[in-house]
């Protein structure tokens, strides 16, 4: 072996140390997440699934944009209040309850909501809850279709959380599903 191949194994082997060592310091300059705090987030079914998960809870108990959950409200509306969200990077996860509203209109921004929830809380699993339908505006809405809803969070990363809450009368009181859902949460964020 000349000089110029002990050189240049020399030079790879320096790299691969440097590299490394750069690598262990920069893991541990990320922000350690604060494993309590761990969010749902969206609309007027968040209450029941705060109530049902001891692992998981409101940011606040009264709804509104500083809360990033409040009845009636779609997607659209998660994503603008997420926006006004100060970057938190000790959030440990946030699960996302939204789509009920919107009719699980695969043509909401799903990707823009997402995108802004990973930049709020930079260091968070994303986990999705699917909504309910069978009742109001969403007496006709079909299991595929809020499926199809679904599959594009999962498509962005974002784990589901099953069962859904389904096709019922009306999600706004504790329906059993709840109990299902907090426990699957609970397991999950274990």
């Amino acid at each position: 072996m000349n000089r110029a191949e002990k050189n240049i194994i020399l030079g790879v082997a320096i790299s691969v140390v440097v590299g490394v060592a750069l690598a262990i310091i920069l893991r541990k300059k990320k922000p350690k997440t604060d494993k309590t705090k761990n969010y749902i987030v969206g609309d007027s079914q968040s209450p029941f699934i705060d109530r049902n998960s001891t692992r998981a809870s409101l940011i606040n108990s009264k709804g509104g944009k500083s809360s990033l959950w409040e009845g009636g409200k779609g997607l659209s509306w998660l994503k603008s209040a997420v926006e006004e969200y100060p970057v938190s990077p000790d959030v440990n996860s946030i699960i996302i309850n939204i789509g009920t509203n919107g009719g699980f209109n695969v043509r909401d921004d799903i990707r823009g909501l997402v995108e802004s929830i990973k930049s709020k809380f930079p260091n968070a699993e994303l986990y999705a809850v699917k909504g309910s339908w069978g009742w109001g505006g969403n007496k006709n809405i079909s299991e595929s279709k809020v499926n199809d809803y679904y599959s594009k969070f999962k498509e962005l990363g974002v784990d589901l959380i099953e069962p859904a809450i389904g096709k019922v009368n009306d999600p706004h009181g504790n329906l059993p599903v709840y109990k299902t859902i907090g426990a699957n949460i609970d397991k999950s964020l274990a």
